[in-house]
């Protein structure tokens, strides 16, 4: 645990470097110029503490208010935009000072707080800044707010958190205390301090409306192609601390009792179910979602163990955790399984609650359960076949089964790449993506392997692409046999599929799901689709087989 801290504390300091730190940057910088030796240090306590207490419990803020995360981001954006204006205008800043005159007073009776110290006043906007970076945090406080979101915050998430605030907020105390002691110590910079302060006032705004709009979001992605970073949190040792933080705050042990199916909207196959009245029964939970391809490989295997188990006690229930947004509707999923031919029950756990109760991070993911409710087994991933099912069998009271399970040659693949900014992170450098606008883009030079191109009008949101065009086009060039695409919308024009410059398929859109775009030689391709306006695509996957 302490490794983690202290890899926490220093991921927080490195997150000077990183293009997250800029749409609060120049925010610090002007506060920086205003009258008050404190406020640098109140802007940094307020991010601090605004930073740990929305990231440990934004998610709960959110389910018991009912509001939408961007109602808070927004209030922090127009709070921020605020602070701009008064700067930019004198008035207006005399204004403020008589009306926060109240506040000032309540701050004398503060320990070593004076009136003209400018600490409350920094706390405040610093509340703001740490609400405006919230969505900052990386894979160390994803997994903590994962955490937090199945159950109370534990002590370890809060300093885990707290570390990492710290770290981030130790480079910023001295940009910000740096910006105002400039000030202070030069005479020229003293005499033109209200101008200076207008400057910086503008600039405010400027950074408000660049949040407001997410181009904050297309500079970093700029950025983070020329200046490529090797995140702490990829680690081994953080991930094996990580590991250990789930088990401290979940349970792990192979003889506890598996989590309750909790928070679901909709089951398909089967009226609701519980483990409480499946006791007595072998459960396997299979937490999978129907456009990933490691889901549907292992599909065969289940449907399998279910017509030749169901009868001797087994029950399969398919937990379909939704990885995009599509994936949500109660009559994709239900047209899926009809496809797919899944007849075991299947639980839409929209929410992730029955996810989370498991602490699970993967699709697909098995866990077995025996006949007392206990959690016997979890497998992560394809394979593991012949093991698993003579783990059902010894729980049935069958003998196990004496075949080898075939073994292949594991071939370099081309990774899973997602296309929208969420996620995407394989774009030809060429290329600045705009999210959530229609750009007309085009590039040059040849693409790399593993690298995605785009031509013609798109429309780049959080989790997919969407043609805006008759001729957009979506390159990348592979390593692979097989190319599955995710892909949603209607067109009566079917896709273009042209492999190595030559035209080799054509497909129909018959719903929002994982398309079989290609199969080839195996070996490196370039691969360039053609896709009609309104339809959206969301990550590739590949194959060898």
């Amino acid at each position: 645990m302490a490794i983690l801290i202290l890899f926490a504390f220093f991921a927080g300091i490195a997150t000077i470097l990183s293009p997250c730190i800029l749409p609060i940057l120049p925010a610090i910088l002007s506060a920086s110029t205003l009258k008050g030796k404190w406020r640098p240090l109140g802007i940094v306590v307020g991010l601090v503490v605004s930073f740990t207490f929305f990231t440990l419990s934004l998610t709960a803020i959110v389910h018991a208010t009912g509001l939408s995360a961007n109602v808070l981001r927004y209030a922090a954006i127009i709070m921020i935009a605020a602070f701009g204006i008064i700067m930019l205008f004198p008035r207006l800043s005399i204004w403020f000072a008589q009306t926060s005159a109240p506040v000032a007073g309540l701050g004398q009776k503060l320990p070593q707080t004076s009136s003209g110290t400018g600490f409350i006043k920094g706390v405040i906007f610093g509340a703001a800044l740490g609400l405006v970076w919230t969505p900052c945090a990386g894979p160390i406080l994803a997994a903590i707010t994962t955490l937090v979101a199945t159950q109370a915050v534990s002590f370890y998430a809060v300093i885990i958190t707290l570390a990492y605030s710290i770290g981030a907020a130790i480079p910023m105390f001295f940009i910000a205390y740096g910006g105002n002691k400039v000030i202070t110590a030069s005479k020229f910079l003293s005499q033109h301090s209200e101008g200076i302060r207008q400057i910086f006032g503008g600039l405010m705004i400027l950074t408000a409306i660049a949040i407001a709009m997410h181009w904050d979001m297309a500079i970093q992605q700029r950025l983070i192609r020329f200046f490529p970073q090797i995140l702490i949190e990829d680690s081994p040792i953080v991930k094996n601390e990580l590991d250990l933080l789930y088990e401290k705050n979940g349970d792990s042990n192979s003889e506890q009792s598996a989590p309750e199916i909790t928070g679901i909207v909709n089951w398909i196959n089967s009226p609701p179910l519980s483990l409480m009245q499946l006791k007595g029964k072998v459960v396997l939970i299979d937490f999978w979602t129907y456009s990933c391809i490691n889901c549907l490989r292992t599909l065969p295997y289940l449907e399998q163990w279910y017509a030749d188990y169901k009868d001797k006690g087994l029950v399969i229930i398919g937990v379909h955790t939704p990885e995009f947004e599509f994936e949500k509707d109660p009559k994709n999923v239900a047209e899926a399984a009809y496809r797919l031919g899944v007849i075991y029950p299947i639980a839409q756990d929209n929410d992730y609650k029955t996810w989370q109760a498991y602490h699970n991070h993967y699709w697909p993911a098995h866990y077995l359960i025996d006949q007392q409710g206990h959690l016997v087994k979890a497998h992560f991933g394809e394979g593991g076949y012949q093991e698993t099912e003579n783990e059902i069998r010894q729980l049935l009271g069958l003998s196990p089964l004496k075949m080898s399970e075939k073994t292949t040659t594991q071939l370099p693949l081309s990774p899973e790449t997602y296309l929208g900014t969420l996620r995407g992170k394989s774009y030809t450098t060429e290329q600045q993506i705009s999210p959530n606008q229609v750009v007309t883009y085009d590039y040059k030079k040849a693409l790399e392997l593993n690298q995605a191109g785009l031509k013609g009008a798109w429309k780049v949101e959080e989790e997919r692409i969407t043609a805006a065009g008759d001729d957009s086009y979506l390159n990348y060039d592979f390593l692979a046999k097989n190319v599955y695409l995710v892909l949603s919308g209607s067109s009566k024009t079917p896709l273009q599929v042209f492999l190595d410059g030559k035209l080799v398929n054509s497909i129909n859109m018959d719903g929002d799901r994982k398309y079989d775009i290609v199969s080839t030689d195996y070996g490196p391709h370039q691969l360039s689709i053609k896709i009609p306006a309104g339809v959206s695509a969301y990550a590739f996957t590949f194959g060898a087989e």
